[in-house]
């Protein structure tokens, strides 16, 4: 707890000084559109919603909240790349957009010039998990079992080209191993063979298998998260298992259109600041597992083109197409 507190306070500060504490009267000029480019009930769909209730008291705005999804969340991404850069059109997503989708499908928008990365607000951890047809104890068991049993584990993930499949082919590439991959439609889907037994591992968000975990039907092996999960204290993350390139995991965050004026991005980034420290979106993330935000800023902008590199040679080193 007392490392997910620094992280917060850490993010929080960097928007803040980012902001240079002032809230200009550049932003925001009208109502504030807060695009989520995935249907509604989801993890992106909770954080924007609360996100946007937050900002309302924030800075004093009307900030209306609106699904766009399709296409791998590439409509509601490429509408708010197109918007004018006033700061009143907003994406609320995961990086995926940018740094996966491009790479495996043709866009309307240049995910590395049409958009500005502003604030990672949350991350949804992905967990690689056994299931009972793997006899393992732990992330080194899986390893040594895999190297013996070329393409004898399958691992069921959430579909093709999602976080979690990425983030496998990188464990993969750095393990020497080849394992079988398994895309289904959505977690819910995976879990069900997973519990069944039909696959050997599940690589999922971690929220979705916390209850089987906690009763002995699935057992963790790793989190692919900035740090261990509260729930799983004795899981290591990936940079703990010498693994750092495979780290993945959906971090959501706040895009804005290219070209973002000073005098829009700095109270932009003030709101923002207060919002994500504020007690009603750390409710939200201790209630939905989710872990704090990984930067803002311009070590936010990095993050995401090292991520888009990345996520490139993955890609075409894997031969990965999409569904």
């Amino acid at each position: 707890m007392k490392k997910k507190t620094l992280l917060i306070k850490a993010v929080g500060t960097a928007l803040a000084i980012l902001a240079g504490g002032a809230m200009a009267q550049g932003w925001p000029a009208k109502p504030v559109t807060l695009v989520v480019p995935y249907t509604a009930g989801g993890s992106a769909d909770a954080i924007g919603r609360r996100l946007g209730d937050v900002l309302r008291k924030e800075a004093n705005a009307t900030v209306i909240v609106e699904n766009k999804p399709g296409a791998g969340a590439s409509v509601g991404t490429d509408f708010v790349a197109r918007a004018q850069p006033d700061g009143t059109t907003l994406l609320l997503a995961s990086t995926s957009p940018l740094t996966i989708f491009p790479h495996l499908a043709k866009t309307n928008y240049d995910p590395m010039k049409d958009l500005t990365p502003v604030a990672s607000v949350a991350v949804a951890p992905v967990a690689i998990v056994a299931t009972k047809a793997l006899p393992v104890k732990d992330f080194a068991g899986l390893v040594d079992y895999a190297k013996s049993h070329p393409d004898g584990v399958r691992y069921g993930t959430p579909g093709q080209g999602t976080v979690a499949h990425i983030g496998m082919a990188a464990v993969t590439a750095q393990t020497g191993t080849k394992m079988l991959h398994v895309p289904y439609r959505g977690n819910s889907q995976a879990l069900t063979d997973g519990l069944g037994g039909v696959v050997e591992l599940l690589v999922v968000n971690s929220d979705v298998v916390l209850p089987h975990v906690a009763n002995g039907a699935l057992k963790p092996l790793a989190v692919m998260a900035p740090q261990r999960l509260a729930a799983w204290p004795d899981v290591p993350t990936m940079a703990e298992l010498k693994l750092p390139q495979a780290q993945y995991y959906s971090n959501f965050g706040v895009f804005a259109p290219a070209n973002l004026p000073p005098a829009v991005a700095q109270p932009l980034q003030a709101a923002l600041a207060k919002a994500v420290a504020s007690p009603e979106f750390q409710d939200l993330l201790a209630k939905s597992y989710l872990q704090p935000g990984t930067a803002a800023g311009d070590a936010f902008v990095k993050q995401v083109q090292a991520e888009y590199a990345s996520n490139a040679r993955l890609i075409k080193e894997g031969n990965i197409k999409a569904d």
